[in-house]
C-alpha cells in the first residue's frame, strides 16, 4: 500500500475548497499546514482587503466575495505574483505558487516551525513581481505602502512585498486565527 507523507494542503486559485482542506487536515489531526489564495482581482485598497477577509459582505461559502471559513491551520498570503512559466510566458500566479517555494527553501535553511518570513526565510525566489488582476484583466503591480501592510496584518493576510535593494519578501506570519 502507497503512503504519501505530506505537511502543506494548497488548491491554488480555489478559495471554494477551503472547507474541503480544513475537513482533511481535521481528519489528519491537524497535521498540515493550509495556503489560501485571496482571488485575483482584489485589488490593493484597505476596504476592499477588510471587507474580504471579515467577509462583511457575509458571503455564505468562501468565494471572491468573502472569506467564510476561519482555521488556526491555515494562513493567507496577498497579493498574488507574477511568474515565468515553462516556455518564458510571463503569468500571473496565485500567492500559494510562490509560498510553496519559499516554505520549501525554509526549511532547507532552518527548522520547519520558524516562520518563512523576513529577509533571511521569506525571500520570494520563484516571481519577478506581486500584484492583482485589474479590471481590464491586466496584471498590476503593488508595491504595498506601510499602511497597507499594517491593513493586511491586522486583518490576518500575510503581506508579500517588494523591498527595494532586497527583493520579494514574505512579510508576515499570521494565521486566520491569530
Amino acid at each position: 500500500q502507497e503512503q504519501n507523507d505530506f505537511d502543506i494542503v494548497a488548491c491554488p486559485s480555489y478559495i471554494e475548497l477551503l472547507d474541503e482542506m480544513v475537513v482533511l487536515n481535521t481528519d489528519r489531526k491537524n497535521t498540515a499546514f493550509i495556503l489560501v489564495d485571496p482571488p485575483f482581482r482584489l485589488a490593493p485598497s484597505a476596504s476592499s482587503l477588510k471587507a474580504w477577509m471579515t467577509n462583511s459582505n457575509l458571503a455564505p461559502t468562501n468565494s471572491e466575495q468573502g472569506l467564510a471559513t476561519l482555521n488556526e491551520y491555515a494562513a493567507v498570503y496577498y497579493p498574488n505574483a507574477f511568474a515565468s512559466e515553462l516556455t518564458g510566458l510571463d503569468v500571473a500566479v496565485p500567492a500559494s505558487h510562490v509560498m510553496l517555494r519559499t516554505i520549501a527553501l525554509n526549511d532547507q535553511v532552518a527548522y520547519p516551525w520558524f516562520a518563512p518570513a523576513g529577509t533571511r526565510r521569506g525571500g520570494i525566489t520563484n516571481a519577478t513581481a506581486v500584484g492583482y488582476i485589474d479590471d481590464e484583466g491586466e496584471f498590476t503591480a503593488v508595491a504595498l505602502n506601510n499602511g497597507q501592510r499594517d491593513t493586511l496584518y491586522a486583518n490576518k493576510m500575510n503581506p508579500l512585498v517588494n523591498f527595494p535593494g532586497t527583493g520579494l519578501v514574505v512579510f508576515g506570519q499570521k494565521t486566520l486565527q491569530d
